[in-house]
């Protein structure tokens, strides 16, 4: 049944729409080949196969490989219809023990995602539906479906993001789906996202609240001096709702009083209708005032009232206001459009006594909304004369906007600003074409793109990330959206170099309001918190979490119903707690809700990763929705030794905020990155922001120098004295208070003077730190290994070296391999660390980002390596809108709203951790299935086995000690014991590594 009043919804959709929804079938009985094409993966030589069409009793399209003279896939493809993607579903038959289906979608940027789409093993014919735009949406907000083992993407947009409408789907198959010689796809169909509607609405207008009278507005018509009234709230006519009092005197003079409501932010098309209830004593006529879509004024007096103390329905239709008194935007007397403002008026001829006053009750509006997008708010595609941008370093605007910056010039900021333009609240679209020729170690070397808002005074509020470019592409489209608060009154594009040198432009902006609207939420955000350091709870603890709920407007009772669901790291459902009542807060300003939920822990596994989702109903609109992570996890094992003992140290976006401090040490961090220094002007003084949260944590701390400063700058603002000077007065004030290693430099780029600039600054730091103690261990700058830094002599001002990789964790192990050489090659044998290694994880799958932050660690010491880091814990995100966004991605705790929470990485980094602690690399094993097994053992015989299988789930057998209690922890911290009969213990493995933690027996001579 339609609540009444509450936004009824008619879908007006004609014959011809309807039609354009039906799926379109994508093998084509009359085409050869059913329109698909066949490869052979000539990337890879070797492979051979083919492609057939069947006519069976439907199209059925067969694919055969042969890999017995190498090769590693085939592929079926078919071009894309033009036209946006809602889901592509099909039939697939694969052999038994097949889970995956590597399947390639290239976007309208001509970006390729691969997904290894998730099968069951039992083989035969299966069928799939892949909701293309729901679950890049999902994989945005970090939260993917779970239908997919396995992404990646690169070209086009390169953003991990899609981009209608698609260009083109791929069916690959390797060695393991075609161990029968062939694989056969049926019913292939594509199904368009619906074409846009009109949508009509029953809009309420009387949600007025607990306290003051919500949107509505008190006009005292000061124009004309005199008048006297007021706003307040009465009982409506209807059980429990309220209603409006407009109140009136003029005894003192005046013209008139009046109540508004601004409708602009409901995006309408057209308004057919205002529906309301009035009720007076004394008042026999009212006036009334609207202002159309195109801000035309129409007034018109004498609306008639009963005036006997009841309760009487009205319907105004805004065109026959229209054709009166009018003013303003059109300024034609024809109405146009949708209800922008309503105002209600009391005049002198509204009563026959000076004094008084009308209720308005049930107040509502019949409006119609169109899916489509207004005309251009703002648009730029840099032809003409008239293109009024502000650039600082080397930016120009002929026919595009570019940034340039050399390798010398680094240091130099490279920033493009345009002229401010005119925003209201609301979804805004931002689309633009960009090309990059960058040097990108990694994406944090980029170019960025983001929106910068201002507020009526100019003041600036939020900055909102669209996107970034790094290395070489060529031109590629983004399509962004972005929702503006109320307050947001201009915005301006700012572009800028990050870290990198080269040319990045941008072409064809456009700024567009989605007119695709309904009224404005009553859902602003839901927030999770908890009193729990990162949502990571001790046992024992209660599981509870505080709930609020900011609103616009006060929430239906059956609206504040919180919806709870505890799932685990694949999305499956584990329990599904009771409702909860969000009940309002007092004495808040704005509207805002609240709840508490608890969860039983009886429910819930001790170190194993999961996500509370919940739910808020919007009337018969979609739900408002948000999740948090969380885990029960014991303290840290890593604090039962001293922090040197733990070859894990960290650094942050940020190394000066105690969140960072706090979130580290519960995943069992014990050397702490911080932004130590001094001043570089005489005296020299020196600083440590932190050292007292790592005292209070009993940690160590590793700062870094301003060497790179240099690095970035060169001698520009630093001399050799204030180095050597400087860094002995840091260690006069700081040595003692719990140094662990110094970190000279980091990431330095650039050839000839730059590298003798640097060496140089690397000496005055390394000499003074060994003047003043020995034994203070100084870690290299972060470089690749290089030979033209070995050449300027860097190997003798440090005592062991440092290099970040966030490429896949075999280029781990051949950048060590290189560094070795070029040790031996210069007579410099010395330790490794690596203070970075990472991902670059957006649009990754945060189960891609665990699964490498082991392998990655795991090798790193498995090649001799001392001390690594992942990058990185967090970085405050006070207003939520950072999540999905490169930056966010990085971090293993999610932090929107500072609320932090353990995303699956968080808690696989805690295990990996705790499990490794004090032990040491004994020895690996590669398997003739494929399986890696890397053990490392501690002196009192605690062994710790990490092992997978990049080529799928295999059973392996592991040498253990006999009759051994053996724990395997799953990548998402589930724990399970085996108990072993015999020195083997067989496990499953496969890409996702696992952990597997047993005691050898200690020799009788101990």
């Amino acid at each position: 049944m339609i609540r009444p009043f509450v936004c009824a919804i008619l879908l007006l959709v004609s014959t011809s729409l309807a039609n354009a929804q039906q799926s379109m079938p994508l093998i084509d009985s009359q085409q050869e080949l059913g329109g698909w094409t066949f490869d052979n993966g000539k990337e890879f030589p070797g492979a051979v196969g083919s492609l057939e069409l069947k006519q069976a009793e439907q199209p059925t399209l067969v694919l055969h490989g042969d890999f017995s003279q190498g090769g590693m896939y085939v592929q079926a493809a078919r071009r894309l219809p033009d036209v946006p993607i809602d889901t592509v579903s099909f039939e697939v038959n694969v052999p038994r023990g097949v889970e995956k289906l590597t399947t390639r979608l290239i976007d309208g940027t001509g970006q390729c995602h691969q997904l290894n789409i998730r099968l069951g093993d039992k083989g035969g014919w299966q069928q799939f539906t892949f909701p293309v735009a729901r679950y890049f949406a999902s994989l945005e907000a970090g939260a993917p479906l779970d239908i997919v083992s396995g992404y990646e993407k690169w070209s086009g947009a390169n953003d991990g993001r899609w981009h209608q409408p698609g260009k083109l789907l791929v069916f690959l198959a390797g060695r393991e789906a075609l161990s029968e010689g062939s694989i056969s796809f049926r019913n292939v169909l594509l199904q368009p996202t619906p074409p846009k509607v009109e949508i009509a609405k029953s809009i309420r207008l009387d949600e007025l609240g607990e306290e003051g009278t919500g949107a509505w507005q008190y006009n005292n018509g000061n124009e004309f001096p005199g008048a006297k009234g007021s706003l307040s709230i009465v009982r409506g006519p209807s059980d429990g709702k309220q209603a409006l009092r407009l109140s009136a005197d003029f005894n003192g003079g005046g013209r008139y009083v009046g109540t508004r409501n601004s409708l602009a932010a409901f995006d309408a098309k057209l308004t057919t209708a205002i529906e309301l209830q009035v009720r007076s004593d004394e008042v026999k006529e009212f006036s009334l005032r609207l202002v159309d879509s195109s801000n035309q004024t129409h007034q018109r007096h004498g609306l008639k009232v009963i005036a006997d103390g009841q309760w009487h329905p009205m319907t105004i239709d805004p065109e026959k206001i229209a054709g009166g008194e009018h003013w303003g935007g059109a300024n034609d007397g024809q109405w146009h459009g949708a209800v922008k403002l309503i105002e209600v008026m009391l005049n002198g001829r509204s009563s026959d006594s000076p004094s008084m006053a009308l209720d308005l009750g049930d107040i509502r509006i019949s409006a119609i909304v169109e899916g489509q997008r207004s005309l251009h708010a703002w648009k730029e595609d840099f032809e003409g004369d008239n293109v009024n941008w502000s650039g600082e370093g080397d930016t120009s605007t002929l026919s595009q906007l570019t940034l340039r910056r050399s390798l010398e010039d680094l240091q130099q900021p490279t920033v493009a600003t345009s002229p401010r333009f005119p925003i209201q609240g609301g979804t805004w679209e931002f689309t633009y074409r960009w090309q990059s020729k960058l040097h990108s170690p990694d994406n944090s070397f980029h170019g960025a793109v983001a929106i910068k808002t201002f507020d009526e005074g100019g003041k600036p509020l939020a900055t909102y990330p669209l996107a970034i470019g790094y290395g070489e592409s060529d031109w590629a489209s983004i399509s962004t959206l972005v929702k503006f608060p109320p307050a947001a009154k201009t915005a301006q594009w700012d572009v800028r170099l990050n870290k990198t040198y080269g040319e990045f432009s941008i072409d064809d902006l456009s700024t567009t309001r989605l007119v695709v609207q309904p009224a404005e939420p009553s859902v602003e955000s839901i927030r999770i918190a908890s009193t729990a350091v990162g949502n990571l709870f001790y046992p024992g603890d209660p599981i509870e979490f505080q709930v609020t709920v900011p609103t616009s407007k006060t929430l239906d009772m059956r609206d504040r119903q919180l919806s709870l669901e505890v799932r685990d790291y694949r999305g499956d459902v584990v329990a599904r707690p009771s409702e909860v009542l969000l009940n309002p807060v007092d004495g808040k300003r704005q509207r805002e809700y609240q709840a508490r939920v608890t969860l039983s822990a009886d429910t819930l596994n001790v170190g194993q990763f999961y996500e509370l989702h919940l739910s808020i109903p919007q009337g018969e609109g979609d739900p408002v929705t948000e999740f948090s992570g969380f885990a029960i996890l014991p303290e840290a094992a890593s604090k039962q030794y001293r922090p040197e003992q733990i070859p894990f140290t960290i650094r942050n976006w940020d190394s000066r905020i105690g969140d960072y401090f706090y979130l580290a040490d519960r995943l069992g961090l014990r050397m702490m990155g911080v932004w130590g220094g001094w001043s570089n002007r005489p005296p020299y003084k020196p600083y440590l922001p932190g050292l007292e949260l790592v005292q209070k944590l009993d940690a160590k701390w590793v700062t870094g120098t301003p060497c790179s400063r240099v690095e970035d700058e060169g001698f520009k603002n630093i001399t050799e004295e204030s180095l050597s000077q400087g860094m002995t007065n840091f260690l006069e004030e700081y040595a003692d208070e719990g140094l662990a290693m110094i970190a000279l430099g980091n990431e330095p780029h650039g050839k000839g003077q730059v590298v003798l600039d640097n060496v140089k600054a690397y000496k005055a730091v390394y000499e003074a730190v060994k003047a003043f103690d020995p034994k203070i261990h100084v870690i290299g700058t972060s470089v690749e290994p290089n030979d033209e830094y070995f050449q300027a002599g860097y190997q003798d001002y440090l005592d062991s070296y440092d290099f970040h990789i966030y490429e896949h964790y075999t280029n781990v192990r051949r950048t060590m391999a290189e560094y070795r050489e070029l040790m031996q090659k210069y007579d410099a044998v010395k330790p490794i660390h690596s203070t970075e290694l990472g991902l670059n994880s957006q649009g990754q799958a945060r189960l891609a980002v665990a699964t490498e932050l082991i392998k990655k660690c795991t090798v790193f010491f498995a090649e001799g390596g001392e001390t690594v880091s992942w990058f990185t814990i967090m970085y405050p995100d006070k207003d939520g809108n950072a999540r999905g966004q490169f930056g966010d991605a990085h971090c293993v705790f999610d932090c929107k709203f500072n609320n932090y929470n353990p995303r699956l990485d968080a808690v696989t980094y805690y295990h990996l951790i705790n499990s490794l602690g004090v032990k040491k690399f004994r020895e690996e094993k590669q398997h003739p299935d494929g399986t890696q097994e890397f053990l490392f053992v501690d002196d009192q015989g605690a062994c710790l086995k990490v092992v997978w299988n990049d080529e799928g789930k295999k059973v392996v057998d592991l040498d253990v000690a006999a009759d051994a209690k053996v724990d395997v922890i799953c990548i998402d911290g589930l724990r399970k014991r085996i108990d072993a009969d015999r020195a083997l213990v067989s496990i499953e493995v496969s890409k996702e590594p696992v952990l597997v933690l047993y005691q050898q027996p200690r020799p009788e001579s101990e």
